[in-house]
């Protein structure tokens, strides 16, 4: 069966950094892929190139088997792709409602029906009860449930999430897993950056390792935590790749 997502020999370089160097993978349909390693491993400048806010020097995007090069995000969205940010950034000006009815308007233009996505987008996360409150005042975990609620109510196929617990209260990082496996089980594809290697390697098929922009490791979970390239690269050993 083909991947739902691919990504081949992707490489960024910003003027004499390298940003990522030739890194390939592929993401099965409803599998839940996690990426993992140290700041500055490459993991956001991925996502970045994925949803065509990066446009990189050499390689490819392919969503259903069909390429993504030139193409911006929103056009990116409508296709079915869509990512949260490791830093929320809401419409303050907007209630929780208007913030979610916007993004559902990337996928019909009826305004009733972009309203109705974004009140059940809102209640999937768990803030119905914050519909009409302005997003100004929302608290980090808040801002979190409401980014993927944006997420959800463009309908994707494949949802990415930069650090969907980043920030997220300890009570409540429970709650925003369980959110993670619903989303999954309605047939969606998720690809997971998360500093939380617990909580992640409890949710993922697969994980995928970065250091220094290069995937070091690919595989289950349990062996990736387990390789001794993932733990050199977390402390900072140049030399990970042999």
């Amino acid at each position: 069966m083909e991947p739902i997502l691919q990504a081949s020999d992707v490489s960024v370089r910003f003027g004499g950094l390298i940003a990522l160097s030739g890194v390939s993978f592929t993401v099965s349909r409803n599998e839940i892929l996690g990426i993992v390693g140290p700041n500055g491993a490459g993991k956001s400048t991925l996502f970045g190139v994925i949803c065509g806010d990066i446009t990189p020097n050499a390689g490819d995007i392919r969503l259903n088997g069909q390429s993504l090069a030139g193409r911006l995000s929103h056009q990116i969205a409508r296709l079915g792709l869509v990512r949260t940010f490791q830093t929320p950034r809401p419409f303050t000006s907007m209630t929780f409602h208007e913030n979610v009815t916007i993004a559902a308007l990337t996928r019909t233009h009826d305004m009733h029906a972009a309203r109705a996505r974004g009140e059940a987008a809102l209640a999937r996360v768990g803030l119905s009860y914050c519909l009409d409150r302005p997003s100004a005042g929302a608290s980090t975990g808040q801002r979190k449930r409401l980014d993927i609620a944006r997420a959800l109510a463009t309908e994707p196929d494949v949802l990415l999430l930069d650090e969907p617990l980043g920030g997220v209260d300890p009570g409540s990082v429970a709650e925003v897993i369980e959110l993670l496996r619903q989303i999954r089980s309605d047939g969606m594809t998720l690809v997971v950056i998360e500093h939380n290697l617990e909580a992640l390697t409890g949710i993922a098929d697969r994980l995928i390792a970065m250091t220094l922009g290069q995937k070091i490791v690919d595989g289950r979970p349990a062996d990736v935590m387990r390789d001794d390239r993932l733990v050199r690269a977390y402390l900072g050993d140049d030399d990970v790749t042999a």
